[in-house]
């Protein structure tokens, strides 16, 4: 009877070894990777508060000998800093609101409603996942530059036209229309959630005499959080990141943030120049302060992140179970 019992254990004892190597492997793993994604971050606060004389500094791996905050006083004066944040915030919050909106009635459209040509109008908002800005981009500039709006513009005005370049409206208007960045995604997110509530809920709307307008908003809208949680944080990232648009549509007066960090070794250039100095004889100087830069273009979504980290998760998670 001893010799059952003592494979019992040996064999309840080498599980329970196996379950911890398991989870040492385990943790080891995500430390290796948690690693790989903080190492850009945290090679950007190490150079950020350095001092040039430490850049090149051989005994100087990550905690710097001499701090300074000269490297962000720097930056912010170059970059005008708090000029591009407004401008990228109030595009980022509009574009995200107006997302948010226009994309689900959208979505919602192709996920309850029949009507001739459906499929295919779904695999082209599909297909606008996939076409380059690039390619879009000299027919959207002639757009914008010469404005009519189906001649609305000379109706209301008398003028043939409005330019609209170097103002916020060439990002803002389609994304009212569902044609903003990454307006394709949110299309097909919203279309997944509508198509997996019950139908039950309309047809009860529909009784008690509600119409399609007055059952999206009271009943289905609130039933899609969500949704509408990722698509605005997608939103709001994604334009917060977007650069190629804002160069060419928001002119030098109205630079978004993106656009002002891939200008600051220019601009750098010109501010030194203009004090007397030549910033760009010094690479250390040079290094240090763009790597500030790069911290305070990613410090707010490094906050997005921080904040609503839990939420995103959620939906994310609801949108892989639906």
């Amino acid at each position: 009877m001893k010799k059952p019992i003592d494979r019992l254990s040996v064999k309840v004892k080498f599980q329970r070894v196996g379950k911890v190597i398991t989870r040492i492997l385990f943790y080891v793993l995500c430390i290796c990777l948690a690693y790989q994604l903080l190492y850009p971050v945290l090679y950007m606060i190490s150079m950020a508060i350095r001092d040039p004389a430490d850049v090149n500094d051989p005994s100087i791996i990550w905690v710097a000998k001499h701090f300074t905050l000269d490297n962000f006083r720097d930056t912010i004066k170059t970059m005008n800093y708090f000029s591009a944040f407004r401008v990228s915030l109030t595009l980022r919050l509009v574009c995200g609101t107006l997302d948010v909106l226009s994309c689900a009635l959208a979505g919602y459209g192709f996920a309850r409603f029949n009507f001739w040509g459906k499929k295919i109008l779904f695999v082209l908002v599909i297909f606008t996942m996939v076409v380059p800005t690039q390619t879009l981009v000299l027919p959207l500039y002639v757009k914008w530059r010469y404005a009519d709006f189906g001649g609305l513009v000379r109706l209301f005005t008398g003028n043939e036209f409005v330019n609209l370049i170097g103002t916020l409206w060439p990002l803002i208007i389609p994304s009212f229309f569902a044609m903003g960045v990454r307006s394709g995604l949110y299309i097909f997110i919203y279309r997944q959630f509508f198509m997996n509530l019950p139908v039950a809920l309309e047809d009860a709307a529909y009784i008690d005499g509600a119409g399609p307008y007055k059952t999206f908003f009271s009943i289905m809208l609130p039933n899609i959080k969500n949704a509408i949680i990722t698509v605005f944080l997608f939103s709001f990232m994604w334009n917060w990141s977007e650069y190629y648009l804002s160069k060419q549509f928001l002119g030098s007066a109205n630079r978004s943030i993106m656009v002002a960090l891939s200008s600051i070794r220019m601009d750098l250039s010109s501010l030194s120049a203009l004090a007397g100095t030549q910033i760009l004889s010094n690479p250390e100087k040079v290094a240090t302060r763009v790597m500030a830069g790069c911290l305070l273009t990613a410090a707010p979504m490094l906050i997005t992140f921080i904040l609503t980290q839990r939420f995103l998760a959620d939906s994310i998670e609801h949108i892989g179970i639906k």
